[in-house]
């Protein structure tokens, strides 16, 4: 079976304006005489390739380990968008095809949604968005995307690799870390291919 890889390596992935990067502290090393490698990870939670859990902007909501696996889990849909843009719903009403409960969005990291496409998602249905750019949402209004898709049970993923991925359907495995208070976690985002749309 021919899968792919669509996880950013995490040390080197884009990070959003203001994160700090992630880094590994040495804990112990075999070449100076202690018996194993041990590393600790300091990280933001929402570092490269990683989900948002429904309280990344609702605190009353489920955190990270209590977030629905099915939406990181089953076919998928990956769909071009225009680069350089924020994506309106007329796109994905001519462009999504029916059926898709769990789409990613590739424009080279460089488009999010707008609102009515937000809207427009949560009509069809959709489980789960995913996207290569580091948010769904355009820096000068993060708050309203992320409220109107995860307050309606949408699960993100965002931060992608999606390069080598041509658009059509796959089967997408990127099941988050389960962190109990988490509002988000790092995913190893893989898909599949051969698998229709449900």
């Amino acid at each position: 079976m021919k899968y792919y890889d669509i996880t950013r390596e995490m040390m080197s992935a884009p990070l959003y304006p203001g994160t700090p990067e992630p880094y590994l502290e040495e804990q112990a090393s075999i070449r100076k005489g202690d018996p194993c490698n041990l590393k600790m990870l300091h990280s933001c939670l929402h570092a490269g390739t990683h989900s948002d859990a429904y309280n990344h902007f609702d605190d009353g909501s489920c955190d990270m380990a209590d977030m629905p696996l099915g939406h990181y889990i089953g076919p998928c849909y990956v769909l071009s968008v225009p680069g350089h843009s924020t994506i309106e719903a007329a796109f994905f009403k001519a462009n999504l095809p029916q059926g898709v409960k769990r789409l990613l969005l590739k424009s080279n990291g460089t488009a999010y949604l707008a609102p009515c496409a937000g809207r427009y998602l949560i009509e069809r249905e959709i489980i789960t968005v995913g996207t290569d750019a580091w948010s769904v949402a355009p820096g000068d209004d993060e708050t309203t995307v992320h409220t109107l898709l995860l307050s309606n049970g949408i699960a993100i993923i965002e931060s992608l690799d999606l390069r080598a991925i041509a658009d059509g359907e796959y089967f997408l495995a990127a099941a988050p870390l389960k962190i109990e208070g988490a509002d988000g976690a790092p995913c190893r985002a893989i898909l599949f291919e051969g698998c229709p749309v449900e």
